[in-house]
């Protein structure tokens, strides 16, 4: 087939591929291991995907798959999961005299981190440290020689770009420079080396407030010498300043035109000099409005060669540069923000990473266009992304709202304020009048405004999200009002001062809600009251408000949820008879036989033991009987002074004895922290092993369950213990057996429960974040078995419901990662209840 042949004027879908159900962030193409080309792609949920691309070389592939790629979900393990979202990612297959063996991928991370993970194996190989804030965008910087070594170039949020050499032989990762002194975030792109001792690299910045505009974001062109130490020396050649009207978001560099490319907030992609960075050209994205440019690639060459942006309103669009009479950009629309683009190697297709979680393929190539079936399910996702901005109210949420018949019993707060009221089974809006004391009405509400609502007790236009990193790597996520007409800088100092944020916000901020909220004026109001974008059905010549679903009196409901949270304990009780017990005893005292230290002595062995088998046997008699420290000695010598190979029958004996509430009273908490703490030692012990490990897993997790269970002083121990018991859940999570996830699954929920139930212990967030993670490893390791996903969950919504701001502040960090749809996912094949706790769970992270 003529491929050349087969090239239509327009992109088109060609494949869609889900990875973990995470917005995908960033994505990459590699050669790895198999012969085929890899799509490794990142997400906010802080997972790798890999997808194993199908041969296309011949022109065509199979249609009617929205998968198109064979998908393996942490190709590296479990090890490497990152803490935060991924926020870039780089392979070393486009460095083309780079050995096989030495293949590589690059990701960057929310935590201000670079991995570097094998390329062939994909485990993770180094972790550079050095930046203090978000690495958001990776780089190879190449040398004029080919026998040199390539650097690699990252830039962050700190404001700097660094420079490292990571293919030192034998020899661990540096960095040999910085480039400091950028108007807060840098984006980064290699430059082709002016000579064998000289490197080129170019930087954007995102630009700092001056007066009630953005200014300073600057497009800088450096040189950078290696001398004879591990250091560089760096030098700025060209630079030019605010020729975007907003902050940079990614540049690129095109080596057949030799032309660097920049987007920006202003809606434009701006073609430079590569020599001294001087604007050539500038694309407008079409139509009126300008939604934020998140994203630049350049593909294909000559008479096809094309400018692909992806945009915050959820858009991608194409400018074909090639073609000496270009046309408008075409526009391709996404269900969600557009992330990040890349081209598709050389064939000049593209690849775009959307909010939605999935990653798609572009293609100018007929015969490779996805199937009608899927081209149609792409479009039908689209077309529904977008009528949630403009369809009007459901009937459940008319029914919220106050009733119409009843408007003289709801006082205005002033001249022109909006409120819609449910009238005929209709939201319609009205206007009050401070002079007749009454509500006008405008009409019906057939649309919706997707920002407006009302934040503290007032109607906005705009109620937006703002996310602001803490300490530690957190995010705080908080609201900001704005209404149309208002300065957005006066709006963002505003909630600088309120929330004590670091003024170096502003900036950014401001920018934020000129971009999302336009520069449109009120057309209800006219004044202080809040305006709309709806439409309005009846006559009177004003558009109707927007819709808000709040009462005019706002009422705090606290919901309740039939399975959140748990409440009580879940215990393993087998083998508390006499039979059970014996077996047991008769382990230990096998064992105590062959160690060849620490042996139990004649009385400890015989009748110690004895007595404690007599009165845990009798349950019945459990609300009398007594067991004396005697009794419990042994326990303590065993875990404490044998190895795990050794001491396991005493772990299940202490299982067993924990629970008796006389072994377990508040007097008992130093003992029981002494057997507790032996214990998860010797599981810890295990390592990497645990997961293949059975017995000293299963009844460590078992014994930890029952410590919450058994009394003041075994939950006390296990309280103070939490976040041991949080390692040694997590490196059992992924164990091949199933008694041990369930066993794991149950330590987690009960671990939550006393967490939830604690009178005399404040857990903070980030111990109840541990659980989280804890539960994302199940989730992500696809082992578990309903009943023990169900108690997981059950953990999970839990730990969501903490008292106090620690459940507020938890909830929070986990809409962050998108724990979600991790959660949606994982519920559908596991029954009817993990779909109900999922749906409590989804609640609680809306509220």
């Amino acid at each position: 087939m003529d491929i050349d042949n087969d090239l239509s004027d327009e992109y088109v879908l060609s494949t869609q591929l889900l990875s973990d159900g995470e917005p995908a962030r960033c994505a990459t193409i590699h050669s790895g291991s198999s012969k085929n080309l890899e799509l490794l792609s990142g997400s906010q949920g802080g997972i790798i995907s890999k997808f194993i691309l199908p041969d296309t070389s011949n022109g065509s592939q199979k249609q009617g798959s929205s998968s198109g790629g064979e998908l393996e979900i942490q190709p590296g393990g479990a090890n490497t999961r990152h803490p935060h979202q991924i926020t870039a990612i780089l392979s070393s297959s486009s460095i083309n005299h780079l050995p096989t063996e030495s293949s590589i991928y690059v990701t960057g991370c929310k935590d201000g981190k670079i991995r570097i993970m094998d390329g062939n194996s994909n485990e993770l190989k180094e972790v550079l440290e050095g930046h203090s804030n978000a690495v958001t965008s990776l780089s190879w910087i190449l040398p004029q020689n080919e026998n040199a070594k390539p650097w690699l170039v990252s830039g962050s949020w700190d404001g700097t770009a660094k420079i490292w050499d990571i293919f030192q032989t034998n020899k661990s990762s540096i960095c040999i420079g910085t480039l400091a002194g950028h108007e807060n975030t840098v984006s980064v792109a290699g430059l082709p080396a002016e000579s064998d001792s000289i490197r080129k690299v170019v930087t954007v910045s995102a630009g700092i407030a001056e007066g009630n505009n953005i200014r300073g974001h600057t497009v800088r062109i450096w040189t950078l010498s290696a001398g004879n130490s591990n250091d560089i020396t760096s030098k700025i050649v060209a630079q030019v300043s605010n020729d975007h009207s907003g902050p940079m978001r990614d540049v690129c560099y095109d080596a057949e035109t030799h032309s660097i490319y920049t987007c920006s907030n202003d809606g434009t992609v701006k073609i430079r000099s590569a020599e001294d960075g001087k604007c050539i050209e500038t694309l407008a994205y079409p139509g009126y409005d300008q939604p934020m440019l998140l994203s630049v690639c350049v593909v294909g060459n000559g008479a096809t060669k094309a400018v692909v942006v992806g945009a915050e309103d959820g858009n991608v669009a194409i400018f074909n540069i090639g073609q000496q009479n270009q046309k408008e950009a075409q526009v391709i629309g996404h269900p969600g923000c557009v992330w990040n683009v890349i081209p598709l190697g050389s064939t000049g297709d593209f690849v775009s990473t959307c909010h939605d979680g999935n990653i798609r393929i572009f293609t100018r190539r007929a015969s490779l266009a996805a199937s009608p079936e899927v081209l149609k399910a792409f479009t039908d996702a689209v077309t529904e992304a977008k009528a949630v901005r403009s369809t009007g109210p459901s009937a459940e949420e008319i029914a919220k709202l106050p009733k119409w018949e009843m408007n003289a019993l709801t006082q205005g707060r002033s001249e022109g304020q909006v409120q819609v009221f449910q009238k005929d089974g209709k939201a319609i809006a009205a206007q009050w009048s401070a002079s007749s004391g009454t509500w006008i009405e405008v009409g019906e509400v057939t649309g919706t405004n997707e920002n407006a609502g009302t934040l503290n007790g007032k109607q906005y236009d705009h109620i937006l999200p703002i996310e602001v990193d803490v300490p530690g790597g957190g995010v705080q996520k908080l609201q900001i009002g704005y209404n149309n007409g208002e300065n957005p800088f006066v709006t963002a100092q505003a909630f600088i001062d309120e929330h004590m944020l670091d003024q170096n916000y502003l900036a950014q901020i401001a920018d934020y809600i000129r971009q999302r909220a336009g520069q449109s004026g009120p057309t209800i109001g006219m004044g202080g009251g809040a305006s709309t974008a709806a439409t309005s059905s009846s006559g009177g010549g004003m558009g109707a408000p927007s819709y808000a679903s709040e009462p005019a009196v706002p009422m705090d409901i606290t919901p309740t949820y039939d399975y959140l949270p748990m409440k009580g304990y879940k215990t393993f009780e087998t083998g508390i008879d006499k039979k059970g017990l014996s077996k047991v005893i008769q382990k230990i005292r096998e064992f105590n036989d062959s160690v060849s230290s620490n042996q139990l002595s004649t009385g400890e062995a015989g009748e110690a033991l004895d007595s404690l088998v007599n009165t845990l046997s009798v349950t019945n008699r459990y609300h009398s009987s007594t067991i004396s420290m005697t009794e419990l000695a042994p326990l303590h010598t065993m875990i404490r002074q044998w190895d795990a190979s050794h001491a396991f029958p005493a772990i299940d004996l202490a299982r067993i004895a924990v629970l008796h509430p006389d072994a377990a009273k508040s007097e008992r908490r130093a003992y029981w922290e002494e057997i507790l703490g032996g214990v998860l030692d010797l599981c810890l012990g295990l390592g990497d092993a645990a997961a293949k490990e059975v017995a000293v897993p299963m009844l460590t997790m078992r014994l930890i369950a029952n410590c919450y269970k058994g009394g003041p002083g075994s939950a006390g121990a296990a309280g103070i213990l939490v976040n041991k018991i949080l390692d040694c859940a997590e490196i059992c999570a992924t164990s091949d057996n199933k008694n041990v996830r369930l066993s794991v699954a149950t330590a987690i929920l009960n671990t939550s429960s006393y967490m939830h139930a604690s009178s005399t212990t404040t857990f903070s967030s980030s111990v109840a974040m541990r659980v989280v993670d804890v539960v994302g490893t199940i989730a992500g390791c696809g082992k578990y078995e309903t009943e023990a996903m169900v108690r997981s969950l059950v953990a999970l919504g839990t730990v969501l419901l903490l008292p106090g701001g620690c459940g507020s502040e938890v909830k929070m960090l986990a809409n962050e990662r998108s724990i979600g749809s991790m959660v949606q996912r994982v519920a559908g094949g596991h029954g009817e209840m993990a779909g109900a706790v999922s749906k409590e769970i989804m609640s609680i992270l809306s509220s």
